[in-house]
This record gives structure tokens, sequence and C-alpha cells, in this order.
């Protein structure tokens, strides 16, 4: 059996972004689906769930279940920051 470990983290846009706003909207109303696929490619099981951060609509919380070791979820997101422009920090 694959034990399962959680984590919560915080995806937002740097403060000095210069991505559209309609683009930075985009980007984090899919962050969900898009991310679910990205760690369903190494774990069909993992699991991600979205909400909404208290710092507004340039933040999300994502809470990740996962299979997958920190460093294949580091490369992940590494990746998707990457490709997207977003800052990913942990929450304790």
């Amino acid at each position: 059996m694959d034990l399962k470990t959680n984590f919560s983290f915080e995806v937002q846009y740097a403060a000095q972004s210069d991505t559209a706003k309609a683009e930075r909207d985009e980007v984090m109303n899919s962050l969900g689906p898009s991310l679910q696929r990205l760690f369903a490619a190494d774990d069909s099981a993992a699991t991600v769930v979205v909400s909404d951060s208290h710092k507004g609509s340039d933040n999300r919380i994502v809470e990740l279940v996962t299979t997958l070791q920190d460093a294949q979820i580091a490369k992940i997101l590494k990746t998707f920051c990457d490709e997207w422009g977003v800052i990913v920090n942990a929450l304790e």
C-alpha cells in the first residue's frame, strides 16, 4: 500500500507581474484542473483541491494529497511555475 501525504501551499503571482489581469484570472481559475492533470500523470490517485485565499484574486490555497515523493512534487511545481509565472509557497 502506498502512503499518501498531504501538502498545503499557496500559489500566487509575483507583485511585479506584468501578466495581464485576464490571463492571471484564467490561470487562477483553471489552477485545480491544471495541477490535477500534472500530478495525475505520475500519480493517478492524486487529488488537488483549490480554494480562495484571503489575500485576493491573484492568490489561491492548494491542498494536495499524493503518493509522490517531495522531489517529484517539487519538479512538477517548478515546471508549472516556470510555465505560468506564479510562485508557490509551502504552508505549515
